[in-house]
């Protein structure tokens, strides 16, 4: 048995209108993609949902460019030139303008965003390092002596902690290469009184 033939007709009930239009939308996207691939074409498409929301697919750079091409050759379309052709390309040439300045605006903040986290890394690490080395003449108040003085106090403690960790499993390597040296003497010494 084969599949039931879709009559072709307008869907009346809105919510399977949409809910056919999102699962068909992909593979219109998918085949235009396909044919400018196979064919090497330039392909752009535009599609408004039901809900009035747009899909744009272009295989090379913009639609905007593609369609600039479109309104620089009205003889081709349908062979009569286009209404408004004018304005139409005048209007593609500003979306475009400002498709460009919206995409350098985001990288700009995203660039600005990153630079402050920098800044602000920045004035932490300097903020650690006057910690480390402080600057007797910098200290003007009790409270920065007292941060300061904490501060180097609780770095020493780590240091120590760390020394003594350090020579703990120095002391801890020799003392087990004592014993392993002790058990072969008295296993040589057992051999020797055995043989």
């Amino acid at each position: 048995m084969g599949r039931n033939k879709l009559v072709m007709k307008k869907i009346e009930n809105s919510t399977s209108r949409q809910q056919t239009y999102s699962k068909r939308k992909d593979s219109i996207v998918k085949k235009a993609n396909e044919l400018a691939v196979l064919c090497d074409t330039d392909v752009a498409l535009l599609m408004f949902s039901p809900t009035g929301q747009l899909t744009s697919y272009s295989s090379r750079g913009s639609v905007e460019d593609i369609m600039l091409r479109v309104v620089n050759r009205p003889g081709e379309l349908h062979r009569r030139p286009i209404p408004n052709e004018q304005y139409f390309s005048q209007r593609l040439a500003q979306l475009k303008y400002e498709s460009e300045m919206v995409e350098k605006i985001a990288m700009y903040v995203i660039l600005e965003e990153k630079l402050n986290k920098l800044n602000q890394r920045l004035s932490e690490a300097r903020e650690n390092i006057r910690y480390y080395e402080p600057q007797a003449e910098g200290i003007n108040s009790v409270h920065k002596a007292v941060a300061c003085q904490q501060f180097l106090m609780s770095a020493m403690e780590r240091i120590q902690q760390l020394k003594a960790k350090l020579l703990g499993g120095e002391v801890l390597q020799r003392n087990e290469n004592v014993e392993v040296a002790s058990v072969n003497t008295e296993d040589t010494a057992a051999a020797g009184i055995k043989g």
